[in-house]
Formats: C-alpha cells, sequence, structure tokens
C-alpha cells in the first residue's frame, strides 16, 4: 500500500496546528477541547502534569515560573528554560509537547506517523535540526522541514480559482509570533519557487509584545510606585519582579489582539496584589491605546519593508512587476502593519487567505505529494514477497489535461498482468500483460484531485501486494520546484601568507534544495600515520564575501593520523563531496587520493552558545578593531572608508549600552538578537575594509604578474605559457571586483606557477636547501634533520636535482609550522 505523508504541522512560536491532506482537500483538525485550531505553543508543569495550549496559558496568571512559551525563538541554542516543578527543559523538549500535543487533534483516530513542519526562511542549519529533532523526540517516524514562505504560497496558489496565476510572481509578507520572513515567489509552468528571501529570526509578534511591556505598560507600573530598574528585575530570573515580566507579557499580547478591533484596551492586573519596593499597592488597571502601539511598533514595520526594499533592488524589479505582498502570520492582523506596508510599497495587500491557518495548510499540501519513508520500507519488503520490484514516475501535481505514468517492474512477470482505473470508472486501462516498462496516459479531471487504482493481477485474477497500489494526481494545483537555502555555504580554508582564513564559495544563497556538488583541496602539511596531527574541513554559512569569523559554524570535518592507513604527504589533493537535502541535512565526504580512504560526516552544526560577558567582550574587541581601522583610513587618504566607520562606531556604542544592561540570568532572548546585531556590524567592518584589502590584493597580483611573465619567458614550457595567457586573458573579470578574494585567487594561481617552475631550476633548489640548513636547529627532529641534509648534500655534488627537491621536502616538513608559515619561508614552501 503505497503512502504519502498527508499531515502538515505550522510549529509556531505563539501557536501551533496541524492540517491533513486527503484526496485533493486539506482539513485544519481542531482541539477536543474548546473546538480551536490553535493550540498555543505554552507549556506548564503543575506538579506531576504537564499542561500543553490554552490551559498552560491560563495558568501563567497563577504560576509564571511552571509556564514555559516561545521557546521557538531558542531553538538551535544551548539554553534551558527552567521551571519549579520540573527543572530545567530545552527547547527541543518543549517542542516536542506541542508536537505530541497536536497529534491529539486527529480525531479519525489513525496514527500520525509523519509529518512536514514548517520553519522560517531565515532558520539556520542548527535550527532546523532541533526543530526536525523535535518531530522525532515526539515519535514522529519520519520528519520533513518545509520553509513557511512556501507554505503560505502553495495555501493560496491551490485555494484560487478564479485567478491566473500562471507565470507570475508575488511577495510573501511572513510576520509570525516570533520570526519575520519576507520571499520573492515566482511561478513557471505550474511550480512555485521562491526566488529570494530576506528575514530576522528575532522579530516577531512577540517583539512587538515586549516593546509594549517595556515601553508602555512598565513605565505606567513606574510611575505609580517606587521602583529601582524595574524592567531589569523583570527580566532577570533572580528579580524581585520577574513573576510580572511573563504576566505583563501575556497581557501585553491579549492588548496588542483587542487593539487590532478597538482603539484602547485595558490591561488588569488585579488578580494578583501587585507592591512596590516599599510595600505600597500599586494600582494595576493599566490602558493602552492604538495609538501608542503604533507609535512604538512603527521602525519595526519600517524595518520589515526595508528588506523588501533589498529584494526588489537585488532582483531589478518594480512594485508594478508584482501581483501583490500576501500577507500571513499573526501579527499582519494589525490594521497598522497593512495600512504601512501598502503605503510605503504601493503594492497592494493580499489578505485574501487565513493569515493564522495558511502555513499548517501550505504543508499539508506539500505533505500530499511527499511519500512516507516507513510505508516505503514496509513496501518494499512485501514486494520481496511477491518477488516483484516496482519503481514508479509520475508528477502529483500537473496542469495538464493528462498525465503520463510510467513505471519499471523487476522481477518473474510471466503470467502477470496490470490494471489502471480511476475511482469514478472513466478511465480503465483493462487488463494487460506485464511488462519491464508500463507507460500509460491518465486523463485528468480539471481543477480535482484524481485517484487511479493501480494493480497487479496473476492467472487466476489474484491481487499480488507490490507495495503500490494507488496514483494519486492534483490537476490544476500547484507544487514545489523545490527549497532554496537561506545563506551562501563555504568552505573555510587557511590564507597561510596573511595569517588567515578564506572563505571558499560552495553552494549559493537562494540555491534551489537538495544540492550537491564536488570540489578538491591540498593537504597543507604531511600528516604521519598514527600521530595527533589533523586535518579539519570546516564548514560555515554566511555570506560569502565577508569573512570566516562573521558567519555561523555549521560543523568540522576532523581527520587525524590515528585514522589513517599511511602518510599523508603534503600536497596530496583531497576530493570533497558536499550534498544538502531538501530537509537541509548536509552531508561531507572526503576521499583521500594518498591513502585511499573515504571519511564522511553528516553536520548538524553547533548549538548556539551566547555568554553575556563573552558578548560584551567581543563587542569592546570590535570597537577598538573600527576605531584602528578608521585611523588607519583616515591616514591614507581614505576619508569616505573613516567617515563611514565613525558612523559603525555609534552602533557599537548601542550594542555596548544594551549589553551592559543584560544580566546574566537574563530570561528573554535579548543576548542572541544582541549577537546577531554584533555579527552584521562586523560584516559591514569587513565590507569597509575590504578597500585596503582590495588595494593590497591588486598590488601583489601586479608584482606577481610581472616577475612569473618573466619567469615563464625564460624558463617555461608551452603549457605553462598557456598557463598564464589564461589568467591574463580573464584578468578583467577580477581586477575590476570589488571582491579581493578574487584577485587574491589569481595570484594564488600565478604563485603556483611560477613554484612549478622553480621547483625545476637547479639554483633554486640549491638556493632552498642551504635556506633550510641554516635553519637546522628550529627543525623538530634533529637526528632526521642531520640525516637528510647530507642526504641533500650529496644529490646536491652528483646533481641530482629530482633528488634533491624531495629532500627539500621533507626538510621543510620538519620545520615548525609557525616557521613554515613565515613570510621568510614563504618561497620555499609554496604557501601562498
Amino acid at each position: 500500500m503505497s503512502s504519502m505523508i498527508n499531515f502538515g504541522i505550522d510549529l509556531g512560536t505563539s501557536n501551533s496546528l496541524i492540517a491533513k491532506f486527503d484526496k485533493g482537500q486539506v482539513e485544519v483538525f481542531k482541539n477536543p477541547n474548546g473546538f480551536k485550531e490553535s493550540l498555543p505553543s505554552v507549556v506548564a508543569f503543575r506538579n506531576d502534569r504537564i499542561l500543553v495550549g490554552d490551559q498552560a496559558r491560563i495558568y501563567v496568571e497563577k504560576d509564571p515560573k511552571n509556564v514555559a512559551s516561545r521557546f521557538k525563538r531558542k531553538m538551535g541554542t544551548t539554553e534551558t528554560i527552567k521551571t519549579q516543578s520540573a527543572g530545567s527543559k530545552t527547547p527541543v523538549e518543549l517542542s516536542a509537547f506541542v508536537l505530541k500535543e497536536l497529534r491529539n487533534f486527529v480525531h479519525s483516530g489513525e496514527g500520525v506517523r509523519s509529518a512536514v513542519i514548517t520553519i522560517p526562511a531565515s532558520f539556520d542549519t542548527v535550527q532546523s535540526n532541533a526543530t526536525k529533532e523535535a518531530g522525532l523526540a515526539a515519535g514522529f517516524e519520519q520528519v520533513l522541514l518545509l520553509q513557511e514562505p512556501i507554505a503560505a504560497s502553495l495555501a493560496y496558489a491551490n485555494k484560487e480559482r478564479g485567478v491566473d496565476l500562471r507565470n507570475s510572481q508575488w511577495i510573501v509578507y511572513d510576520f509570525g509570533g516570533g520570526t519575520f520572513d519576507v520571499a520573492l515567489v515566482r511561478i513557471v509552468e505550474g511550480e512555485l519557487t521562491v526566488i529570494d528571501h530576506e528575514g530576522d529570526n528575532y522579530l516577531g509578534g512577540s517583539d512587538l509584545d515586549a516593546r509594549v511591556v517595556e515601553l508602555i505598560l512598565a513605565p505606567q507600573i513606574a510611575r505609580r510606585g517606587k521602583f529601582t530598574d524595574l524592567i531589569g528585575q523583570m527580566k532577570s530570573e533572580s528579580g524581585k519582579y520577574n513573576k510580572l515580566w511573563y504576566r505583563l507579557l501575556h497581557a501585553a499580547e491579549s492588548a496588542k489582539i483587542e487593539l487590532s478591533t478597538k482603539s484602547s484596551a485595558e490591561v488588569d492586573l488585579g488578580m494578583v496584589s501587585l507592591e512596590d519596593e516599599e510595600g505600597t499597592v500599586i494600582d494595576s488597571l493599566l490602558t493602552i491605546t492604538r495609538s501608542e502601539l503604533e507609535e512604538i511598533i512603527k521602525d519595526a514595520v519600517d524595518s520589515t519593508v526595508e528588506m523588501m526594499k533589498v529584494i526588489i533592488t537585488r532582483n531589478s524589479l518594480r512594485s508594478e512587476d508584482l501581483k501583490f505582498v500576501l500577507m500571513v502570520g499573526g501579527s499582519t492582523y494589525i490594521p497598522y502593519v497593512r495600512k504601512r506596508v501598502e503605503e510605503l510599497m504601493g503594492i497592494a495587500v493580499n489578505t485574501s487567505i487565513d493569515p493564522t491557518n495558511a502555513i499548517a495548510v501550505g504543508a499539508a499540501y506539500f505533505a500530499g505529494a511527499k511519500e512516507f519513508n516507513g510505508g516505503a520500507q514496509a513496501a518494499g519488503s512485501r514486494a520481496g514477497e511477491s518477488r516483484i520490484k516496482i519503481r514508479t514516475v509520475f508528477n502529483r501535481n500537473s496542469q495538464e489535461a493528462e498525465e503520463t505514468f510510467s513505471a519499471k517492474v523487476e522481477g518473474d512477470l510471466a503470467g502477470l498482468f496490470y490494471r489502471i482505473s480511476n475511482e469514478d470508472g472513466s478511465f480503465d486501462s483493462g487488463l494487460k500483460a506485464l511488462s519491464a516498462r508500463i507507460t500509460e496516459d491518465l486523463p485528468l479531471r480539471e481543477g480535482a484531485f484524481n485517484f487511479f487504482q493501480f494493480r497487479i493481477l496473476d492467472g487466476s485474477n489474484n491481487v499480488l501486494d507490490v507495495g503500490f497500489d494507488s496514483i494519486q494526481i492534483a490537476q490544476g494545483r500547484y507544487s514545489v520546484a523545490g527549497q532554496m537555502l537561506p545563506e551562501d555555504i563555504c568552505l573555510v580554508t587557511d590564507d597561510v601568507a596573511n595569517k588567515d582564513t578564506r572563505l571558499k564559495k560552495i553552494f549559493s544563497k537562494n540555491g534551489i534544495l537538495p544540492t550537491k556538488t564536488k570540489s578538491s583541496v591540498e593537504v597543507g602539511r604531511t600528516i604521519t600515520k598514527g600521530s595527533d596531527d589533523d586535518i579539519r574541513i570546516m564548514v560555515v554559512e554566511g555570506p560569502a564575501e565577508k569573512h570566516s569569523s562573521t558567519n555561523k559554524p555549521i560543523g568540522v570535518l576532523q581527520i587525524t593520523g590515528k585514522q589513517i592507513n599511511r602518510d599523508l604527504m603534503r600536497g596530496t589533493e583531497i576530493d570533497l563531496t558536499f550534498e544538502v537535502s531538501e530537509s537541509r541535512d548536509h552531508t561531507v565526504s572526503a576521499y583521500l587520493n594518498g591513502t585511499g580512504q573515504e571519511f564522511s560526516q553528516v553536520f548538524k552544526g553547533t548549538a548556539r552558545q551566547v555568554d553575556p560577558r563573552l558578548l560584551a567582550s567581543e563587542v569592546l574587541h570590535l570597537e577598538n578593531r573600527i576605531q584602528s581601522e578608521a585611523e588607519d583610513a583616515t591616514n591614507n587618504g581614505r576619508q569616505d572608508t573613516a567617515d563611514k566607520l565613525e558612523k559603525l562606531l555609534g552602533k557599537v556604542h548601542e550594542l555596548m549600552s544594551e549589553c551592559g544592561s543584560l544580566s546574566n540570568d537574563d530570561v528573554t532572548d535579548d543576548r542572541y538578537k544582541l549577537e546577531d546585531k554584533k555579527r552584521r556590524v562586523a560584516q559591514e567592518v569587513f565590507e569597509l575594509t575590504a578597500s585596503k584589502r582590495l588595494d593590497t590584493a591588486k598590488a601583489a597580483y601586479a608584482s606577481a604578474k610581472q616577475e612569473v611573465a618573466v619567469l615563464v619567458q625564460e624558463s617555461g614550457n608551452d603549457r605553462e605559457r598557456h598557463q598564464l595567457r589564461e589568467v591574463i586573458a580573464r584578468e578583467q573579470t577580477f581586477i575590476n571586483s570589488t571582491n579581493p578574494e578574487r584577485v587574491e585567487n589569481a595570484t594564488s594561481d600565478l604563485e603556483r606557477l611560477r613554484w612549478n617552475i622553480l621547483m625545476r631550476l637547479p639554483e633554486f633548489l640549491t638556493g632552498m636547501f642551504e635556506n633550510l640548513v641554516q635553519r637546522r636547529a628550529s627543525m623538530n627532529d634533529q637526528t632526521l634533520g642531520k640525516q637528510l641534509i647530507d642526504l641533500g648534500e650529496r644529490h646536491k655534488s652528483s646533481k641530482s636535482w629530482e633528488d634533491l627537491r624531495q629532500v627539500n621536502g621533507q626538510l621543510i616538513d620538519l620545520m615548525p609550522e609557525t616557521e613554515r608559515a613565515s613570510d621568510g619561508m614563504r618561497l620555499y614552501t609554496g604557501i601562498v
């Protein structure tokens, strides 16, 4: 029996939903208790009971210390949420409780064995893997991830029947409870593709709630009594007013919702007596007006519009090129958000789908086209019993009037037949002899879900169980061309000459998943069998044109001397294969040409950890770097760069102030927001100072080109002359680039060419040998060093230049790495 996943889940910061795809329709399940579609993503611990959803949300008024919410914002971090009754719980554990509760919504009695769970498009690898881990912890056998803008677009495109969406494009504006995503979506030949994306994992409705608390409610309370640092005391886990923080957040969210339809809202905290530091009871009836709310969220909304403008500019579009802005996410219920976006963008907003359930609906559509692997495995075992194996190919979503079904059949086919018919009886292939290949053109009912029965029968008309019995095709529905990468994926390589690292782009941002590519690197130093020496293949995500330190690490494949079966010589090539699945699983494989071994690892990423004290130190270091770079720019006549760096200093000073007010036991996710801000400032600094590096790179290239041209003319062969001409022929593509790495890579090509020629020249090999002899005292193994030097002297005397070259290489390997990488050794090691 073929089986599809069918179930889609929106695991939200504020609320979560579950929906099912069934024969072309999607049903959003309701909670048996209260019959609401959405389940608040809140977990409470009351003695030995675990409360999830509305019950937990209500319990926050009574015992906030035992209630956890907004934990999606901390997915992929090392942080735990502390409760008095149940101890510390990770965001993954808490998310699993929510997912388990959603499974109870399914009233049909069937077991939910697999699901598609949505994630923000801007989620990084660690956050994505944490979401998948939560699904597995909740008992799902298989979890696929789907980016929320794609889910929203699927929900819209498959809902509308009277609108021609062919070859159209729009913006998805997803302002949810915890995150913001904006994506450019295009339909081409019936498939949805995300063309470009921007987002902020720390901008959502919960941030608007926090603003209401910090800028409206807390100041009202502070004016009515005596408080010292009320907000700081609320945010600190050990603060006197920590419980008040949770109550006010809950009240702010309710008031925000009320203000969508009213001009003012009241917050009554009278259920719990509120006293100031002197024990005076404070009047806890507070008021918020719609105009106050709009004033404090204005800059946040404007920042979302700026992200939209970035996408439009980057893709050379105009407002009139876009069909509409599709509004999803609970925060788009706020009238001001809709009005402001339409006003600043000049594009009509589309609110035709339910902002709260659109993500779950789209996830269900996606799940309806994805096979359940557990079912496939079971089918395989049954297929083995019937000695027939079948592999099928057909589009599950089609815009055509008919769709071709193909199958490859293996096994003993003698005396067997097949038959395909649809459920309404309008098509029947008739009984046909089973062959190794089957092809049938299946007619489709327009705008409908088409269900065909597929049977294999023996000579007695008995149906054989081959693990596949139905063909399901939705006509006029839209499918997904593939999910996209939210960031560049890069390999970190050593830049020994500059005692730094470089980034080599593996996959580009917005590339379609799944994807696979190959690359190669050279071993920089000899790795001795059985030693602790190692090779580290490090992968990061983030802009390839920035520095590796400003990007997020995904993982490291480490290969040590203890793992190899023979010495791995310097210069040996390692063939690398990189793969990323549709659900963002990163697999890196390395084949060592020198040993014939292959190593492979699936990267799950390192959980994010931010220590407020370390963060403050990093911001201080960033301030010092900016000041130094600004001074250097001024001294070298780059006043425009110096002025821009001075402006960045203002951002750093704001960061320093915010870090200073952050307590070590802060219960919010402010530390992660501040680290993201610091990362963005560091990237801006790198971008501004790249011009200095670019000038240096261009000068180094010009010098190398001149030297290599002379060397090639005097001692080069035809192949080397051709290589030089090739570098010069593409000169304009990198010399006019603003990316210094492109120029540096060209210089590296020239240096390798020079090295290959020099290594044939007796005078160079002799000079290298004499230089190494002078450095003998620094060698790691004096005995071996003496033996090699004696051998080298004999080779020099006998003019055995190839043998001398090998001795030079062995002597270099005996040098400390710091000296091998020093400027004095660069020419002799070929490291540039």
